[in-house]
């Protein structure tokens, strides 16, 4: 490649990406809001305006929060942090402030641009008080790294250099204490010797990135119980204005990295290592019949027996799918060919966009014919009634309340229970299929969860975490249950801790449940009638979701251990249980949130009206001694809910003493259903660079033969998604368009105006490996329409199509089809052909080499990871994500008139065009790669030289 165009390329990295993707799933607006907002001393609170109770508590904890954050920082809010709370996940899921998706496993987040903190509300107040004050955290630390006079203007660029699990360990540590879940992976860590040590943890070399969160959390308890809480906030603002995190770490506790982690290990060590000898390992308890170490997964839960005893149904994210599975059990005579069955696959599709891992439940009806499950479908969440035979979906039954958790059926398979959120509460409900009636079992601001129905349907057992004048802020659940013929409702097992996740046997006698009242979780066996309680498990990490086998002599239960959830099956027939010690094994070190001295009766309430600010800017320069200079711009102004936005975009060449100015600038209105937009520009050169894929265009092709070119107007765009995976798009543009091609290239001058009218259908049901799409569909099929309507307006019309088909063949390895068509039809189709050759086509050819008004494709790839990654010390201090590579072929042709596949007269290929060869792939930032591929064309009696192609951006 010429140096001057690498030049040109090598500083001009505009991370900015969104632009360029044609496919791409939705956020759906299926429920518009009317918003409101409470403004305390500190916090701006966005919500429902129907929610007033829920914005009210959420004030309640932002403020109370806000006193624990700036004590144990020691530093005050220099603004006022906008709150956005949304009343479900799915609502969260699809909001319009930031413009990508956001996973189920995503509890909150905060903006930093503008220091927004936004949640759901998922029917806990407690839950809500800690991703409410974990997200506080990070605005205080925004707050400090952007607004704190303290440090220098260039610490406020030094974000980078303050550690993932140090920002995110803060945060879980000043929201929830040292809690259960940092106890219980610290425990599986060192027991399993699977823990990263602080290097480890800095330098991202870990096994799962929970470890950053949880093992960063169980740091900062050791460095306030060491070196006291105000060591943390001094960390921060020096890992802010220092350049090593060895020189900060040593200054403040007198130890380097190494030193520090023998400590900090040896601490929890000295915490957990008397357990050992009393407690077992998750295979010691019992039969292990799932192993995510070897599926490649994390989450084997929520185990379902079937009537008969012989089979097993889970939920299980094996593949990178979240699948209903079924194991069949017994001797072989006694089961299926098939030990393990996949009865339906989730995540991509309209009908289960979502099968929620960590709030459901399986429940088999008592003849074994269904299976009761939920999973969020077009926005809102569905229960769903299968045959666990072939995975047909046999009733589906919708209900008017935003979330639903943790289903259960009863035995005659007439009635279901679960914990249905809505309104700001989060309750009990009875449905009865029959009659189709629903029927709420509690109203109230505490939490109930986990419902089961008794075999004589009279009875439903929950745990909540309700007592008498206590508060939904409790994190103590016990066992409850409701009479259904008298409504009364009382306290069953009740004790220090949780007592969580009730099942009831089959004879109506016995719970099974889950307790952390010896501080770790263990199954528990409850008589009903004689109010005896034995421990059934003593595990050394934790043990969860018990059910009974219809005998009462087995249970299946869920274990935590080696950082993944695994199915274990026990026999408990003989089994007198452990002595439950009074004494526990662990201790949490809990939060405790002093009140606020703002009084919320100070509190004022206002409508919301959208009001702009600054979203981005980024800027990026360039140029050579040789060859000119370039400079970009970017920048983004929205709403706080983000329902308005405006972006203009703009790029500066000078070359050969011309002056040219590219500029993009569009409004959008994202407030409801259909996306709204409208837009004006002006392109006087062909380097768009508008987003970083527009490199390639000056890498290959600095010049494109083009000697003037002006091309200005305006469009209006809409956008319909019928649902996450499927959308309509249109686009109307009024333009002029002249171009004025050298005599070496072949296209006609242009001299015309265009009105055209796009219509587009787009389906995206991808899901993402670390560095390109991993497995599933995306396509899109697209007609455009220029009409005269002047009488000296261009005329043309063009159909493509576009289709890609991903295949994972396990974690490392995926085949990559893509298939495109494309037809120019009409008056004045020669001037806007269809170009082939180079490093997005035929990478064997010359770029560009090949024009024509019809055009077919077709690239197949091998795709695999050579390396997790890479960072590289002095001089360069560079890290790499993963380094892969691919085998390829390309087959294509572009053509006009009649299609010739062989010349008569050299015997070679004549439309008919072809390559094979490989390419490394370098990531530099998530799903922006460096690409150098090596390929030759083969002219069907041999290949002929080989060539390199440097190019940058994302894979097809």
């Amino acid at each position: 490649m010429p140096m001057k165009k690498l030049l040109i390329t090598s500083l001009f990295v505009i991370l900015f990406h969104a632009a360029v993707f044609p496919f791409g799933k939705n956020k759906v607006d299926y429920e518009v809001f009317r918003w409101s907002i409470i403004k305390t001393i500190h916090f701006d609170i966005y919500y429902p305006g129907d929610m007033h109770e829920l914005a009210l508590e959420s004030a309640r904890i932002a403020e109370e929060g806000y006193l624990r954050i700036a004590d144990y920082l020691n530093h005050e809010l220099t603004d006022v942090i906008p709150i956005i709370i949304y009343p479900s996940h799915i609502a969260f899921q699809n909001n319009n402030i930031i413009p990508y998706l956001i996973g189920e496993g995503t509890g909150g987040f905060t903006e930093a641009l503008k220091n927004r903190v936004v949640v759901p509300f998922t029917g806990s107040y407690d839950e809500l008080r800690h991703v409410l004050t974990h997200e506080l955290v990070h605005a205080f630390q925004f707050n400090m790294l952007f607004a704190d006079s303290s440090g220098d203007l260039m610490s406020r660029f030094g974000f980078g250099r303050i550690p993932l699990w140090f920002v995110e360990g803060m945060s879980e540590y000043l929201s929830i204490g040292f809690d259960e879940s940092a106890d219980m992976v610290m425990r599986d860590a060192l027991f399993n010797e699977n823990y990263a040590s602080l290097i480890d943890l800095t330098m991202m070399r870990i096994r799962s990135p929970y470890l950053l969160y949880k093992e960063g959390q169980a740091f900062f308890y050791f460095l306030e119980v060491k070196y006291g809480k105000a060591t943390a906030g001094e960390l921060f603002r020096d890992l802010r204005d220092m350049k090593d995190i060895k020189d900060v770490f040593k200054a403040h506790t007198g130890k380097d990295l190494v030193e520090l982690d023998t400590e900090w290990i040896r601490f929890y060590k000295k915490r957990y290592f008397h357990l050992v000898s009393d407690k077992n390992f998750h295979d010691e308890e019992g039969e292990q019949i799932t192993f995510h170490e070897k599926t490649y997964s994390a989450m084997n839960v929520f185990p379902a027996v079937s009537p008969d005893g012989k089979k097993v149904a889970y939920l299980s994210d094996r593949d990178i799918y979240t699948r209903i599975v079924i194991k069949y059990l017994g001797k072989k005579k006694d089961r299926e060919d098939k030990v393990v069955k996949v009865v339906l696959e989730g995540d991509n599709t309209s009908s289960f966009e979502g099968m929620h891992l960590l709030d459901n439940n399986l429940s088999w009806s008592g003849d074994g014919k269904t299976l009761l499950f939920v999973a969020q479908a077009r926005g809102r969440d569905v229960l769903y009634i299968i045959d666990p035979g072939k995975g047909d979906v046999l009733e589906k039954i919708i209900l008017p309340m935003r979330s639903i958790k943790h289903p259960s059926l009863s035995r005659d398979g007439k009635q279901l229970v679960f914990t249905g959120v809505a309104g700001g509460y989060s309750d009990i409900y009875l449905y009865d299929r029959p009659s189709k009636k629903l029927m709420r079992l509690t109203d109230d601001l505490f939490t109930d969860i986990n419902p089961v129905i008794s075999p004589d349907n009279r009875s439903v057992y929950y745990s909540s975490n309700r007592s008498e004048g206590g508060s939904p802020f409790n994190r103590n659940y016990d066992i409850h249950v409701i009479n259904l013929i008298t409504g009364e409702t009382k306290a069953v097992v009740a004790a220090e801790g949780n007592d969580m996740q009730p099942a009831i046997s089959d004879d109506g006698g016995r719970l099974l449940f889950v307790s952390n009242r010896s501080g770790i979780y263990n199954v528990y066996s409850h008589d009903i009638a004689a109010g005896k309680t034995v421990k059934l498990t003593d595990m050394l990490c934790g043990a969860f979701h018990p059910t009974w086998f219809p005998d009462g002599k087995k249970i299946a239960m869920v274990a935590y251990q080696n950082l993944g959830y695994d199915i274990l099956l026990k026999d408990i027939e003989n089994s007198t249980g452990y002595a439950d010690n009074i004494k526990k094994d662990t201790e949490y070190v809990d939060v405790a949130f002093g009140p606020s001295y703002f009084n919320l009766g100070d509190a004022a309430f206002t409508g919301y009206e959208p009001r702009f600010s600054s979203d981005w800017l980024f800027l990026g320069v360039t140029g050579t001694v040789n060859y000119g200079f370039a400079g970009f711009i970017q920048m983004a102004m929205s709403d706080n809910l983000g329902n308005h936005r405006m972006v203009l975009t703009g790029n500066y060449i000078r070359q050969n003493s011309n002056n040219d100015l590219n500029f993009d600038a569009a409004y959008f209105y994202l407030k409801n259903r259909l996306d709204l937009g409208i837009g004006a520009f002006s392109q006087t050169n062909p380097f768009l660079i508008y987003s970083i894929a527009d490199i390639n265009d000056l890498i290959h092709n600095v010049n494109f033969g083009t000697l003037y070119m002006r091309h200005y107007g305006g469009y209006a765009i809409a956008s319909y998604p019928f649902h996450r995976f499927l959308r309509m798009d249109m686009k109307a543009t009024v333009a002029r368009y002249e171009r004025d091609y050298s005599v070496y290239d072949s296209r006609p001058d242009v001299y015309a105006n265009l009105n055209q009218l796009a219509v587009s259908l787009s389906y995206d049901n991808v899901l993402w490996g670390p560095m390109v799409p991993a497995d599933g569909f995306r396509g899109s099929i697209s007609f455009e329409q220029a009409f005269n309507l002047s009488g000296q307006d261009f005329t043309f019309s063009s159909f493509d199509a576009d289709l890609r088909k991903y295949f994972l063949i396990n974690k490392r390895h995926i085949i990559a089809l893509r298939g495109v068509y494309g037809k120019i039809f009409g008056p004045d189709s020669d001037s806007f052909k269809y170009y082939m050759g180079g490093f997005s086509t035929l990478r064997g050819h010359p770029f560009l080499a090949y024009n024509g008004k019809n055009m077919v494709l077709f690239n197949a790839e091998f795709r695999f990871t050579a390396l997790e990654g890479m960072k590289l010390g002095w001089p360069l201090y560079l890290g790499i994500g993963q380094i892969g590579g691919v085998l390829f072929t390309d087959i294509g042709s572009v053509w006009d008139g009649d299609y010739e596949f062989i010349d008569k007269e050299t015997g070679q290929f004549a439309d008919f065009k072809t390559d094979m060869g490989f390419g490394l792939r370098f990531a530099l930032y998530p799903i922006i790669i460096l690409k150098l591929d090596f390929a030759w064309p083969f002219y069907k009696t041999g290949f002929g030289n080989m060539d390199i192609i440097f190019s940058l951006g994302f894979e097809y």
